[in-house]
């Protein structure tokens, strides 16, 4: 069977939407890279599944229903997989720009007492007998419950029994990546070399 070249080259284009979305200049550019990567990663599985049904082998291998199991059952495979669908297919929503904002914290301890905060020449200052720490948090996308085939599908919470810690789409399309790029190594072996 020849090379896996195509689905490869559609994989590596996913991956490359993940680079962009730590790059991005805006929360709106963000999301349009989330989006490339959910259409480059499916793309990338329909290259490969197009490729390998021509070989004999392909219905007999053990690792293809395992995989395709998984797509359906994993929270995070499955997620990948239905919010591809839903942007595809429907005018619903699958991720939300939220608003950053600005934490005040004490730099020691947990309380903190605030005697003045004000504004002199377009400056803002904050009267504190203790030291302050403040956080700026940016504006940022989070990821939404989908809806594709009349099925809801929750923003994944594990991956292969391993749990996620938040709703992060670079740190979802990096575990998604990774997941494909054993999977097409496995298939080369199994079909090519």
């Amino acid at each position: 069977m020849q090379p896996i070249d195509k689905p490869w080259e559609q994989l590596r284009r996913a991956e490359s939407y993940i680079e962009k979305m730590t790059t991005a200049s805006s929360v709106e550019e963000y999301e349009e890279y989330w989006k490339e990567f959910l259409h480059n990663l499916e793309r990338s599985w329909n290259k490969l599944t197009s490729h390998l049904k021509r070989s004999p082998k392909y219905q007999g291998w053990v690792e293809r229903g395992k995989t395709e199991k998984l797509r359906r059952q994993d929270q995070l495979l499955s997620y990948l997989v239905n919010a591809r669908g839903a942007e595809e297919h429907s005018v619903a929503e699958i991720s939300k720009q939220q608003s950053g904002g600005i934490r005040i914290n004490p730099v020691f301890g947990n309380s903190l007492k605030i005697n003045k905060v004000g504004v002199i020449n377009g400056q803002i200052y904050i009267d504190s007998d203790q030291p302050i720490k403040i956080d700026f948090i940016p504006d940022k996308v989070v990821l939404m419950s989908v809806e594709n085939r009349g099925r809801t599908y929750d923003v994944p919470s594990e991956h292969i029994g391993n749990k996620l810690i938040k709703n992060d789409p670079v740190e979802i399309a990096k575990l998604g990546v990774a997941f494909y790029k054993t999977y097409f190594e496995n298939a080369e072996v199994h079909f090519v070399k």
